[in-house]
């Protein structure tokens, strides 16, 4: 039987996958990019990052003097994706309940009611037509998650991710 940690991250991952894959939904203040970076752009555009991780075409990067709040809430990391190069998803970390409190709060606010697709795990959703929001906070561990996807680069990652397995099948 897995580990409730092992659980928990599947059913975060398995809802991430139908949030970036599902018919576009609008919700309320859909956002065209993160803290002043429009979705798409380039990294050579931005001076201000700082290599975190990553290797091919999918890299994750981290700002010099990023505000590590949103709101009044406290945010321990914030890596900026990108792939090909180009900005398409934002993963935040942080801990504490009133912390997550505080954080769906802004969020609910910003963007509505969203979803919340089961009633006993805290983990929330607001698909839009280019942006996918999720959100998730495990009791258990005190830590909660936030990421913002551009979905027309993720289904393009998606894409292109599905042609290479398909070419290493070819390779059987």
């Amino acid at each position: 039987m897995p580990s409730q940690k092992k659980l928990g991250t599947l059913i975060f991952l398995l809802i991430i996958s139908v949030c970036v894959s599902m018919p576009a939904f609008a919700f309320q203040n859909e956002p065209d990019g993160f803290r002043g970076i429009k979705w798409g752009t380039d990294i050579s555009q931005l001076n201000d990052m700082v290599f975190d991780s990553g290797d091919g075409d999918v890299k994750y990067y981290s700002r010099k003097a990023d505000k590590m709040k949103i709101g009044d809430t406290d945010i321990e990391q914030i890596r900026y994706g990108f792939y090909k190069n180009r900005f398409y998803t934002v993963k935040i970390r942080f801990s504490g309940f009133s912390n997550f409190t505080r954080l769906k709060a802004s969020l609910l606010d910003q963007y509505g009611s969203g979803d919340k697709p089961f009633s006993r795990l805290e983990d929330y959703s607001w698909v839009g037509s280019t942006v996918s929001i999720v959100m998730n906070f495990d009791e258990t561990f005190d830590k909660g998650k936030l990421f913002f996807f551009f979905k027309p680069i993720g289904e393009e990652k998606k894409a292109d991710e599905m042609q290479r397995v398909k070419k290493s099948f070819k390779d059987l």
